[in-house]
């Protein structure tokens, strides 16, 4: 027998529950069952959401973003380099004709290949892909494409002023969106603390005012604009991404 209520024994408010073993037995396997139907359904819903997180990895990826920007540097190198047509003459002079088409040439390559490194440590860090780093990914995509159009034209004028502007503009653009897909990816990754995010986003701001220079000393002598475009792009011949890599390298190896 037990005992409900308040108050001493002979109080109104003790009530005397009849209990026995039999009845004990049932409550407790009434609250197993109820434990393990709770435990089920926890773990009907953990399977659910890594059904569903394993899906999303297999429609979307690290890799096959990667993959499709890739192959979008190669076409851009591809036409760039389609735009070295050789000179009429058999004479070995005939080639310093050509040195605005070597000079664009060689800065474009040289801009293609240090956004591509960039890149590519930075995707080092996408776990997973959203649709935020896509977007911002096809942005970037969309001004390197327009790299060779704008190369064929200085090239074309011999370095004139307008094309240099629209030139070294893209610039600008293209390592503006860059920094936007940098940022998004390096700020979503336990990789990097604060202090080396606002060291990274300080580094790329001052490429970007370089480039952005360059574009606006070009509407003056075009030939000094061009040579600002080649300092900005020494600040990123070494991206934050591959330090951190090293150094995580290092540290585990």
């Amino acid at each position: 027998m037990t005992l409900s209520g308040s108050g001493r024994a002979g109080n109104p408010g003790w009530v005397r529950v009849p209990t026995n073993a039999k009845t004990s037995r049932r409550l407790k396997v009434g609250a197993s069952r109820e434990r393990i139907r709770i435990r089920d359904a926890q773990a009907a819903r953990r399977a659910r959401r890594e059904q569903a997180q394993v899906k999303q990895k297999r429609l979307s990826t690290p890799e096959r973003v990667s993959g499709y920007t890739d192959a979008v540097f190669a076409v851009v190198i591809t036409v760039t380099v389609l735009e070295l047509h050789p000179p009429a003459s058999a004479k070995i002079g005939a080639l310093l004709s050509l040195w605005p088409t070597a000079v664009s040439y060689l800065v474009s390559y040289v801009f293609v290949a240090i956004v591509w490194i960039n890149h590519h440590f930075v995707m080092g860090y996408v776990k997973q892909t959203t649709l935020r780093v896509i977007w911002l990914n096809f942005t970037h995509l969309f001004f390197v494409s327009l790299l060779p159009f704008a190369t064929a034209w200085i090239a074309a004028t011999e370095l004139a002023r307008a094309p240099v502007v629209v030139y070294t503009s893209f610039f600008v653009v293209t390592d503006g969106a860059y920094n936007l897909f940098e940022r998004e990816v390096l700020r979503n990754s336990s990789d990097f603390s604060a202090a080396e995010l606002r060291v990274s986003r300080r580094r790329s701001l001052t490429a970007l005012a370089l480039f952005a220079a360059a574009a606006l000393v070009a509407l003056i002598q075009p030939a000094a604009g061009m040579g600002f475009a080649a300092l900005a792009l020494l600040l990123h011949l070494r991206p934050d991404a591959a330090r951190k890599s090293r150094l995580t390298l290092r540290r585990h190896g």
